[in-house]
Parts: C-alpha cells; structure tokens; sequence
C-alpha cells in the first residue's frame, strides 16, 4: 500500500498513533536481545561498571553473555537496572530488592492468568448463549403453514 504525504498530513494524529504503536511493538519484541555492553549501560544509568557487577553477583539480574565473557544486557536488563538503582536510593538492601522484584514477577503472572481466565470465562459465556437459544428454538413447535 502506497501512502502518501498528503494522506499522512489529513490524519497525522492517527499516523503518529500508529507509529507509536508499531514502534512500541517492535521494541516489545527486540526487549529480551541482549545488546549493550558493561560500559554503554553505565553511562546509560550514571553508574560504575563495578556497581553492576555487584548487582549480578547480589542475584538481582543475570545478563547475557558474549562468548561466555563480555555482559551484554538488553532493553529489560537496563529497565530492571533502573528499578533497582530506584529501590537501591530508597535504602532498600539486595534481599529486599530481590524479593521486590520477585514479587512484581509474579504479580505479572498472576495479572496475565486473570486475563486469560476472563478471556476464557467470556468465550464460555458466549457459547452458553448460543446454545440457550438453540435450546429455545428446538423446543418451540413447528408452525402450521410453513
């Protein structure tokens, strides 16, 4: 489909919409690809490459390894990293850091198998539906005439 800059000018509000959300998507699924390096996520963060090294080493986050050396950390490594440089700077200790982020994990489970529990339940509900008013029509007589 060809898109032009006049058709892009009549909604550019949908268009930065749509942008937003295919970018938002791509990002989603390149999230996990480890791809910077100690160095680069320290200036990221404003931290020293010992601070994350330490944090590896206390269990709060595993990065991917290069070749089975170099850290290489991903979009979600750097999130986690910041959520822990937040909690870190409220006083909070690695135990309880750990546990924060263990505990957020699997309120996101549990969110995920809400969802899918609604999901299930309204699917559920819909062929009930269907098959009340299949019932209903079975039930009533045939109609002289017709």
């Amino acid at each position: 489909m060809l898109v032009t800059i006049e058709d892009k000018q009549k909604d550019d509000g949908y268009m930065k919409r749509q942008k937003k959300i295919i970018i938002r998507k791509m990002s989603e699924n390149n999230a996990g690809m480890p791809k910077y390096t100690i160095g680069v996520v320290s200036q990221l963060l404003g931290l020293p490459p010992q601070m994350l090294r330490r944090y590896e080493e206390a269990g709060l986050l595993e990065p991917a390894r290069q070749a089975g050396k170099n850290r290489l950390y991903s979009d979600q490594d750097v999130a986690m990293l910041e959520e822990i440089v937040e909690l870190s700077a409220q006083g909070i200790n690695a135990v309880g850091i750990r546990y924060i982020i263990q505990i957020r994990k699997h309120v996101l489970v549990l969110q995920q198998e809400v969802q899918e529990a609604r999901e299930a339940q309204s699917r559920a509900e819909e062929q009930w539906r269907k098959l009340e008013k299949f019932s209903q029509n079975a039930e009533r007589p045939p109609q002289a005439g017709k």
